[in-house]
Parts: C-alpha cells; sequence; structure tokens
C-alpha cells in the first residue's frame, strides 16, 4: 500500500481517543494487512476487538458527519444504528451495539483511506492513459446519501486528488465515463467538488 495513503489513516486515527498510541498502531497494521483481502473490514474487526475488545472512544470527524447527516436529515447506509448516541443509563447491551457499529464505520474509514482511496488513484490514472472521461458513481442508485448525492455523475478531473470515499460510510467509485470523444491527453473535463 502507498505510504501516503497509510499516513492519511493514521491521522485520521491519531484524532480519536480512547485508544492508546500502541493500540493505535496495531491498527494501523492490521488495516494495512488486510487492505488487499476479501472481507477485509470484517477481518480487522474482528482482530481489534480479539485484542483491545469494543469500547466508547471519541471520534471528532465522526460527530461532524453525524452533525451534518442529522441536519439533512438522511444518513448513508453504513450509518445504520448511528443516528443517536445511546441516552444516558441506556442498557449495556443498546451501548455495546453502538460501540461495535461506531467502531466498525471507524475500520472501514481507515481501510477505505488506505485501500479504496488506492484503488481509486490507480483507476483515475488508468483512464487518463486512455484518454477516457471519469465520473464519480453512487454504488447504489436507491438509497440516498446526502453527502455524496450532490456528486453523482460529477466529472473529475486528471490527476485530481479528491478521490472517493469522501466521508466514512462513502461507497462512492470512479468510473469511466462513455463521452462522444475521449479527451486530447493531458485534459482535464471538470472539476468534482465535495459537501
Amino acid at each position: 500500500m502507498p505510504r501516503m495513503l497509510v499516513d492519511q489513516a493514521a491521522t485520521a486515527l491519531a484524532q480519536t481517543s480512547g485508544f492508546s498510541r500502541d493500540e493505535r498502531h496495531a491498527i494501523i497494521t492490521l488495516v494495512s494487512e488486510q487492505a488487499i483481502r476479501d472481507h477485509a473490514v470484517d477481518d480487522a474487526l474482528s482482530a481489534v476487538l480479539g485484542q483491545m475488545g469494543a469500547r466508547d472512544f471519541e471520534w471528532p470527524e465522526f460527530d461532524r458527519w453525524q452533525t451534518l447527516f442529522e441536519r439533512r436529515g438522511a444518513f448513508p447506509p453504513l450509518w445504520d444504528g448511528l443516528e443517536q448516541r445511546p441516552r444516558r443509563g441506556a442498557s449495556l447491551p443498546v451501548q455495546e451495539a453502538y460501540q461495535m457499529r461506531k467502531l466498525y464505520l471507524l475500520i472501514d474509514w481507515l481501510h477505505a483511506l488506505v485501500a479504496t482511496r488506492a484503488e481509486m488513484r490507480a483507476a483515475l490514472t488508468r483512464y487518463t492513459v486512455r484518454g477516457l472521461h471519469a465520473q464519480i458513481r453512487r454504488q447504489t442508485a436507491g438509497i440516498t446519501c446526502p453527502a455524496c448525492d450532490p456528486l453523482n455523475h460529477e466529472n473529475v478531473p486528471h490527476g485530481s486528488r479528491e478521490v472517493p470515499p469522501f466521508h466514512p460510510g462513502c461507497r462512492c467509485l470512479i468510473l469511466a465515463s462513455h463521452p462522444t470523444a475521449p479527451l486530447p491527453h493531458g485534459k482535464t473535463n471538470g472539476a468534482a467538488t465535495r459537501s
């Protein structure tokens, strides 16, 4: 995996609190080792749980997106069960279920920063070499995402650093579009914007 993407994941994890430095290092190592495997997120989550157990943790990026999705009145699919933090005094099973969903989302986000972004940058390079246009595409058209719906079918400039995923739980991809004529080599076809 490209070191830069592993460093992005390590930086994202460093912004959480509730994990020791050694635990954060172990999580990044697990995510990086699992990045190219099938069921990578599930396997990394199982390993994290086996080594550290579930716990409550603070994750400012999660809080920022949770607030945004709440304001917009819709949450993407991987946020099911995370719409509201359990109330004070909630039963232990309710708290544990929430912690597990949040930990899964964190591991999925770290995996996406390492593996998915590498795949999207490689895809964009392939399209550039072939002179093809590229677009952001939502994977599931029938499910809304308030952050990504405005980006769906947006053109992505060749060489763009802004590639999916755009938020925890994002399932956008970069795919070749079918223009009437291929782009001249080195030309861009518009700019994608982030919400």
